[in-house]
């Protein structure tokens, strides 16, 4: 079973995750067809609610400031929605967003920060920016990317459902980090961002959670989410929101009521999709000689092969087959490994899947 393996430095073997994405959009503006598996798209259509009701408020004229927490109307459906306060939610331009401003709020210079890793790649990466320490537990293929602990720090994040696997942590590991935080006076935060369209029920745990509009109802460069936290750690989110974002647009949040108005319809739809994509992906990696974790929600697979030694060249390569995938390297050490997105057609998936295949079998045993 593939282990975690020291990444290769970017532009040195193999190349980064971001280093794929410019390259893959390079290609495509000199016409290249690129099968775009690397990026978190859903390729998914905002829904008709959301489009319909964000165009009459800008018809109604309502495009002045508003609440740096939120509209009162959206704030009150979260609030129902997770069972708490509106004093407990904040509503701001993305989870990338809201993240950045907890790291930011809860967290001074040279602080640590620990998440388990495979991770994605936005929590290093804020960690360097403001300075902070970050402490990654590696994980193991072969135990489906679950942990058993995390390291002692002054806050801990945990995606549930993982990117870049879509498994999801246990019951008992998130509990015990929780109360591990609890014990030593630190926080912990849930990055819920895929929760919306796991494939079976995640419990509401008691601790700052993360959630967000962009897999849930398609709508990534709408740019809306929430955190759901306690009223002292929401009033310094406010706080930050007045000084650098001021407000959501109202016809965001506009977008954002209708969707949640509509949840159980609309999420019951996109998690079929995804659950049918998913499978589509994962018949055809096994087929294709990958090994990855069963997942658990859309929309990722972390996979490799036995051929395989660096993602991150192999990823290269497969450019130029017309496939664009994500560098395992990107998140954490697990240079041997790939994330694709399953955000294609079935039968594109398959077909791009099977060219990495291809690809993979051709490369020289060592």
């Amino acid at each position: 079973m593939p282990r975690p393996k020291k990444k290769p430095e970017a532009g040195a073997q193999g190349a980064s995750f971001y280093e794929i994405a410019e390259q893959a959009l390079a290609l495509e503006r000199r016409g290249k067809d690129i099968v775009r598996l690397n990026v978190g798209d859903t390729n998914l259509p905002v829904p008709q609610r959301a489009k319909d009701a964000a165009a009459k408020s800008m018809r109604d004229g309502r495009g002045g400031y508003g609440s740096s927490r939120g509209s009162e109307e959206l704030l009150s459906l979260i609030a129902a929605r997770e069972k708490c306060g509106i004093e407990n939610v904040v509503v701001g331009p993305g989870s990338k967003h809201l993240l950045f401003a907890l790291l930011s709020v809860l967290c001074k210079k040279g602080d640590s920060v620990a998440f388990p890793s495979p991770h994605w790649p936005a929590y290093s990466l804020a960690c360097a920016q403001l300075g902070l320490r970050a402490k990654t537990k590696d994980t193991l293929l072969g135990n489906a990317w679950q942990f058993e602990t995390l390291p002692k720090a002054k806050l801990a994040i945990i995606c549930n459902p993982l990117n870049p696997a879509s498994t999801i942590h246990g019951h008992e590991s998130v509990s015990r980090a929780i109360s591990d935080a609890g014990k030593a006076g630190s926080r912990l935060i849930i990055d819920e961002a895929y929760r919306g369209i796991a494939f079976e029920p995640i419990p509401a745990y008691d601790c700052i959670r993360l959630r967000s509009f962009s897999k849930e109802f398609n709508m990534e460069n709408w740019r809306l989410g929430y955190a759901v936290a306690p009223e002292e750690t929401a009033e310094k989110l406010v706080k930050f929101n007045q000084i650098t974002s001021t407000c959501v647009p109202q016809f965001v949040q506009q977008a954002g009521i209708a969707c949640l108005e509509n949840e159980k319809g609309l999420l019951s739809e996109n998690t079929a999709i995804w659950k049918s994509r998913m499978g589509a992906a994962g018949r055809a990696l096994k087929k294709a000689g990958f090994v990855f974790a069963q997942p658990q929600s859309g929309m990722y697979l972390f996979a490799a092969h036995e051929r395989v030694e660096d993602g991150g060249r192999f990823a290269l390569s497969l450019l130029g087959k017309g496939v664009a995938v994500a560098p395992g390297s990107g998140f954490g050490n697990y240079g041997r490994f790939i994330r694709i997105c399953a955000n294609q057609p079935e039968g594109l998936l398959e077909r791009a899947i099977e060219k990495m295949g291809e690809a993979a079998h051709a490369v020289p045993r060592t």
